[in-house]
C-alpha cells in the first residue's frame, strides 16, 4: 500500500519545504522506518553536517539520484 518505501543510509531530500526555516538543510540520510502514522509511511532523517534530524512522511521524500564522478 505504501508507494514510498526508502531503507537506512539512503539519500533523500524533501519535496516540500513549505513552514520551514531557510537555514533547514536540503539532504539528508534515512536513520529509520518508524512505524506508520494513520497509514502513512514516516522516516526518522538526519543531516549530518548540521546535526540536524527530523520525522518526516514518506510521502514528502524523495530520493536522491547517486552521484557520478567526472
Amino acid at each position: 500500500m505504501a508507494k514510498n518505501i526508502f531503507t537506512k543510509g539512503q539519500r533523500v531530500t524533501l519535496q516540500s519545504r513549505v513552514g520551514l526555516s531557510p537555514r533547514t538543510p536540503m539532504d539528508f540520510t534515512v536513520l529509520m522506518r518508524l512505524p506508520d502514522n494513520q497509514g502513512k509511511a514516516q522516516y526518522r532523517i538526519r543531516n549530518e553536517e548540521h546535526g540536524h534530524e527530523r520525522v518526516e512522511q514518506g510521502s514528502n521524500l524523495e530520493l536522491l539520484a547517486s552521484v557520478s564522478s567526472h
